[in-house]
């Protein structure tokens, strides 16, 4: 008789996530891990008593009904996580050298739309646009917004537009272009490869509601 159903090698929050799931389900589940923290990029460091996170800086989706919110819920997280909610009108503001401004990304597309048009008054259609775009593209995702959906329903001709070339087909603003684009770190973007659907699974997530994890991203696994 196996000692267990499952073996699950690695404990970052995939691993995790897989293992609660099972165990939930009534399977014996084992997670492997070579090293001494659990969590993967979930995992943090200090220096003289301050808390780094090496891969969980800030998370999104988490206000109630949105997708992170409802995974954590099924995760028995909700109520044990020390959570912080960023600054509605700018949890991301992005800068340049050669200029002081800190051009927000805030909280919510309604606001999103009127903060950036602030910085940006004739470029009012293409900020709408943008941000109907990246909404519309999020709801065609049925796994995104946690609901099934048979596959011949979907409607994916999205999937080749890069994300770059929908920033530059929006204005002729440069900076415009480079503040739309300022969260790619988060994903890695690369201006020749990435599409526009990576970009916006991303910053519709910080959009929707963005947290800090208090005490740093460990917490996570710890819990």
């Amino acid at each position: 008789m196996a000692l267990y159903d499952f073996v699950i090698i690695g404990s970052g929050l995939g691993g995790l996530e897989c293992a609660y799931t099972l165990s939930k389900e009534g399977y014996k589940v084992c997670v492997l891990e070579k090293n001494r923290q659990l969590g993967g990029n979930l995992q943090i460091f200090s220096r003289d008593k301050v808390i780094f996170d090496t891969g969980v800086h800030y998370l999104g989706g988490l206000d109630p009904g949105q997708n992170l919110h409802q995974f954590f819920q099924y995760y028995g997280l909700m109520d044990k996580l020390k959570l912080r909610r960023m600054d509605p009108d700018g949890f991301d503001r992005i800068t340049f050298d050669n200029d002081q401004t800190g051009y927000p990304h805030a909280m919510g597309f309604d606001n999103f739309a009127e903060r950036m048009t602030a910085f940006f008054p004739k470029e009012k259609e293409a900020i709408r646009i943008y941000c109907n775009t990246i909404q519309e593209i999020c709801d065609a995702f049925p796994v995104y917004r946690l609901r099934k959906e048979p596959f011949e329903a979907l409607k994916l001709d999205f999937l080749d537009i890069g994300a770059k070339n929908f920033i530059d087909g929006l204005t002729s603003n440069q900076k415009l272009r480079s503040v739309l684009a300022g969260s790619n770190p988060l994903y890695a973007g690369d201006a020749g490869k990435t599409p526009l659907y990576a970009h916006a699974l991303t910053v519709n997530t910080y959009i929707e509601s963005a947290w800090k994890c208090v005490d740093g991203g460990a917490q996570i696994s710890n819990l």
